[in-house]
């Protein structure tokens, strides 16, 4: 019988000594190990184990005592890692392919403070005789490459070896550093390799080039050994020998043998041309064309947000060597016009204008680009999100200036943007960017659907909406007025800003966000309406005279203005879409001023009609009568004469026929009685005139 003494004994695993080659300056914490560790180190003996004791004897051979792993008949029981090619397949099946993965290229590089980016397509094979290993032969033929000005740091070198674990958790200015996206190239290719900084390196998933359990392998630009490898394998890093003398001044010699060290980062992607275990999907030239130009179709957008990459290129080099410029396209911060927040501001940030060029269709494009990020202590719930996701509670609006583009176009971005998918568009005048909680491909944003109400990325995105993105659009709004009274930015512009209900009626989640923007902006009362008698200055909706309502023709809504204006009204113009957010959206519409019949009268009893003209007099006659409050006429000097001058209305008793006959006759019908100075009548159908004839 098992005994709990004889279950002690069981469990106490026996000791077992063995000498066994391990690097130099191996400690025994470097060699703790774990059964499903793919660690070459950790499996001596025949057996997985747990090193207890480790002496070093001279300069390799280590004495080791090891903790066996299966202890007399008792398993091991828990969960278990999946084999890596099982999890890197997953990826791509999440990971779509496509022009997502230059952009998750250019990301990294941004994260990484590059200015810079290249794509090249090399057409070109090289030689498979003087190589590392015989196995690299079939990766020396067509390759993509993705080269940046930024160099890789120790951490970056952790972070690209640890798949699906992002360096960008303990950054908040990181959107993510070689995390899962990164594992997208593997659409393209088996073999990846890097040139960076001190190191030139090679990862192979599958295992099967360097060596069992041994998925890559690095020479570093500052040993002897390697340094002789790197110079006389010329077939082996002949690729990386050519693009290096393309992006930067030095040749490949002095890069490895004087520098020691290359001041930049190159990514070769051998294109697959056969199936292998971690995918079927093999890449050609065309193939190729495709990624390009799906990144063409987003090219102005991709460097929009980017907060240090400034030019992204796509080149092609065919068989024959011959270099093309596929795309080049750059981004410029202009300094003139840069607006920053007031002191009092529960944001912080800054608008400026940005200059997207392209040389595909040489078309120049100028955003006004606002930046808000909230400040800590504002919103303590957005804190402790910040803190634990360590994301940045921030977002950008992007508007294009000189164009009024078409608002179904507009959609969201992640620093890149995110597919052109109706989920991913707003129906604002703006582009929105922000440091988003997205989907694990990277390709949706979370929101707190009915499966998703305690995810707290979804929590986040909900949040960010909420507290930060009304701050950003007051902002960019209340800034683009400051350039247009400085005449930087057309006065059009300010009003284009402005959300249409009407574009977004559909899209509830940004319908409820427009409404809240409204509601922020309408509740601090400041200038954002642009008068009639001058459009730079603008005020409140509380001192604004509103134009009139309902269908007015051009030429009243003309008179009705030049009359106001002259008057000293506060007169303001707005477009359909303006109206109709202050009309939904104002806390107290009912006091706002509008032009009525009423209100018109009103204003020409006090300062008279001495200075309008004939045909703005008939025309503001039509519009007054509208309401049919005729008594109000009296005193008004518009009564037209048939000699074209003009009387008063009055009650007087020797007027009492003509003033009777016209309230039943013509006032009705929206026609005049012409009248001789005398007062006498004349013929019937001289006395009768459509209006229209004289307007």
């Amino acid at each position: 019988p098992l005994t709990q003494e004889t279950r002690r004994e069981r469990a106490s695993p026996p000791v077992t000594m063995a000498t066994v080659m391990l690097p130099p300056g191996t400690t025994e914490r470097s060699c703790q190990t774990n059964p499903n560790s793919p660690d070459p180190r950790q499996y001596e003996t025949g057996k997985y184990g747990r090193v207890l004791h480790l002496f070093q004897q001279g300069n390799c051979i280590l004495n080791t005592t090891f903790l066996n792993g299966n202890c007399n008949g008792i398993q091991r029981f828990g969960p278990k890692a999946p084999p890596f090619l099982d999890y890197l397949k997953d990826i791509l099946n999440r990971y779509p392919d496509g022009g997502h993965i230059l952009k998750e290229l250019i990301q990294n590089a941004d994260d990484g403070k590059a200015t810079k980016v290249f794509f090249i397509h090399d057409e070109r094979s090289y030689g498979t005789e003087k190589l590392w290993t015989k196995d690299l032969g079939k990766y020396q033929g067509p390759a993509l490459y993705a080269y940046n000005d930024a160099t890789f740091t120790d951490k970056d070198w952790e972070a690209i070896q640890m798949v699906g674990r992002s360096v960008k958790r303990d950054d908040l200015n990181k959107v993510g550093r070689f995390g899962i996206g990164f594992n997208s190239v593997y659409h393209i290719t088996d073999v990846p390799s890097i040139l960076s900084s001190g190191h030139l390196a090679m990862m192979d998933p599958q295992e099967k080039i360097f060596g069992e359990r041994n998925g890559g392998f690095w020479w570093s630009l500052d040993d002897a050994e390697d340094q002789e490898v790197l110079l006389n394998m010329h077939h082996q890093f002949q690729p990386f020998r050519d693009i290096v003398s393309r992006v930067c001044e030095h040749g490949w010699s002095k890069v490895v043998m004087e520098d020691q060290h290359f001041n930049g980062t190159i990514f070769r992607f051998p294109l697959r041309n056969e199936a292998s275990e971690i995918s079927d999907n093999l890449y050609d030239s065309d193939k190729v064309v495709e990624l390009f130009d799906s990144f063409i179709a987003d090219a102005d957008l991709s460097l929009l947000f980017l907060k240090n990459v400034t030019s992204v290129s796509l080149l092609h080099i065919s068989e024959d060597g011959a270099v093309n410029t596929r795309l080049e396209v750059k981004s410029s911060v202009h300094t003139d016009g840069v607006l920053e927040p007031e002191e009092e501001s529960v944001t912080e940030g800054l608008t400026r204008f940005k200059v997207i060029t392209s040389s595909e269709d040489q078309k120049e494009t100028k955003w006004l680009l606002t930046t808000c990020t909230m400040k800590e202590g504002v919103a303590e719930d957005l804190d402790l999100l910040t803190k634990k996701l360590s994301f940045l509670p921030q977002v950008d609006l992007a508007f294009p200036c000189g164009e009024k583009r078409d608002c179904s176009q507009s959609r969201l971005s992640c620093f890149l943007p995110l597919p052109n998918n109706e989920s991913n568009k707003t129906g604002l005048p703006v582009y929105v960017n922000a440091f988003f909680g997205l989907t694990d491909n990277r390709r949706h944003i979370k929101w707190q659907e009915e499966d998703q109400r305690h995810d707290e990325h979804a929590l986040w995105n909900e949040m960010l909406m909420k507290k930060v993105f009304p701050q950003a659009y007051i902002k960019i709004i209340q800034d683009a007025i400051k350039l247009a009274q400085n005449s930087i930015l057309p006065v059009s512009s300010v009003y284009n800003l402005w959300p249409d209900l009407t574009q977004i009626q559909h899209k509830e989640k940004w319908h409820a966000l427009t409404l809240d923007v409204f509601h922020h902006l309408f509740r601090q009362n400041v200038a954002i309406l642009s008068l009639a008698k001058d459009e730079r200055q603008f005020i409140s909706p509380s001192e604004a005279v509103f134009p009139c309502n309902g269908s007015t023709s051009t030429n009243i809504l003309s008179a009705i203005k030049r009359a106001l204006v002259s008057c000293g009204e506060n007169l303001v113009t707005l477009p359909a879409s303006v109206a109709r957010a202050i009309n939904e959206a104002y806390p107290n519409p009912s006091t706002l001023k509008h032009v009525t019949p009423a209100f018109l009268r009103a204003i020409l009893h006090r300062t008279g009609v001495d200075n309008i003209t004939k045909d703005d007099k008939l025309s503001l006659l039509e519009y007054i009568l509208r309401d049919k409050q005729y008594e109000e006429l009296e005193g008004l000097h518009l009564l037209p004469l048939s000699d074209g001058s003009f009387r008063s209305f009055t009650y007087r008793e020797e007027d009492t026929l003509i003033w009777s006959y016209f309230l039943q006759v013509a006032v009705d019908e929206y026609k005049y009685i012409y009248l001789s100075k005398r007062g006498k009548r004349k013929k019937e159908n001289e006395k009768v005139r459509d209006i229209s004839q004289h307007t």
